[in-house]
């Protein structure tokens, strides 16, 4: 006989990994020691990250959430209203964002990291717009949001480190702060053309790791030693079986932007910094649920089995056979 644990009624994978996460991070349940403490940032912490997931504005979110398991699930006595979420959301800075971050991230299976950059858009921009003002040849005065990515290739593709500009800078600069952040050792980092500046080397060797990037064509321009040169060809040729896990921080980057719709709705540029946070912080959290092994088996109640075990013994008596009937039965 065996028994299985009891779980609660409506149990969910994401409310496991909330649930984790919180008790991972020693926050305390209120901020307050006096007054108002009807959530707890449990709940905070947990209706942001679906309101992020959820891709619909503060106000409809708010409506939807009334209609869904998740009051129940996350004990809400009350319904937040939109300007109570949107205080939420400036509680919470960017630094605290990324220590959460890192609770989630799993690098046990570390091995190979890539790194590359792309371009976030807000949702006030208009494409149109833009394209109007390429065909007409006026400047664009628009501030350009950059995102610069450190993805693990080996374990659950999670998002190690990241850098978010509100202006275009190159990614020669960005990737410098992104290595030398690092506390990661005897890892293999691989960049594309982008990161061509042979600083790279050094900063990654300070840590023990091995940057690997294929050397960029000057064609007689550049500046730099044929022997660096030479240097970064044959590390490059001696790992490139590893430098074509490099695709895996493009399929990261497509999953954030198509499945999470990661246009900025925020205007404030403090807010949006903190808006990308929790965009890297939810897709480590579905890295996490996806590749989860031991899946949730929720049940409302215990359920105990029996095995019986049933043995037919025969005993011969003396008893006479019926006649007519065959001899071996």
């Amino acid at each position: 006989m065996f028994s299985q644990k009891t779980l609660p009624k409506h149990c969910n994978e994401l409310q496991r990994e909330l649930l984790n996460l919180f008790h991972s991070s020693g926050l305390p349940m209120h901020f307050n020691k006096t007054g108002n403490k009807e959530f707890t940032n449990y709940q905070r912490i947990s209706l942001i990250i679906l309101f992020k997931r959820n891709k619909k504005s503060i106000r409809d979110f708010t409506k939807e959430l009334k209609e869904s398991r998740w009051v129940s699930w996350l004990g809400l006595k009350k319904i937040p209203g939109k300007s109570t979420l949107h205080d939420w959301l400036k509680l919470f800075g960017t630094r605290l964002i990324r220590q959460l971050i890192k609770l989630v991230t799993d690098v046990s299976q570390l091995r190979i990291a890539a790194i590359d950059g792309t371009g976030i858009q807000s949702k006030f921009r208009s494409q149109y717009y833009e394209k109007r003002m390429k065909d007409f040849k006026l400047k664009n005065n628009r501030p350009y949001h950059k995102l610069d990515l450190l993805v693990d290739t080996n374990g659950k593709k999670q998002i190690l480190e990241y850098s978010f500009l509100l202006k275009n800078r190159s990614d020669t600069y960005v990737g410098k702060m992104i290595v030398g952040r690092i506390k990661f050792k005897r890892i293999k980092i691989v960049g594309d053309k982008g990161y061509p500046d042979y600083e790279y080397e050094e900063l990654a060797k300070s840590n023990q790791n091995n940057f690997i990037s294929p050397p960029k064509d000057y064609k007689g321009k550049g500046k730099h030693s044929n022997y660096r040169r030479q240097r970064k060809e044959r590390n490059y040729q001696s790992n490139k079986q590893v430098y074509n896990r490099r695709a895996i921080v493009e399929a990261v980057i497509s999953s954030i932007k198509r499945v999470q719709d990661t246009k900025l709705r925020s205007r404030l540029p403090y807010m949006e910094k903190r808006e990308m946070a929790w965009h890297i912080l939810l897709y480590n959290l579905r890295m996490n649920i996806k590749f989860n092994e031991n899946k949730l088996n929720c049940r409302a109640w215990d359920i105990d089995y029996f095995f019986i075990q049933i043995k037919i013994y025969v005993f011969p008596d003396k008893a006479e056979r019926p006649k007519g009937l065959n001899s071996h039965i």
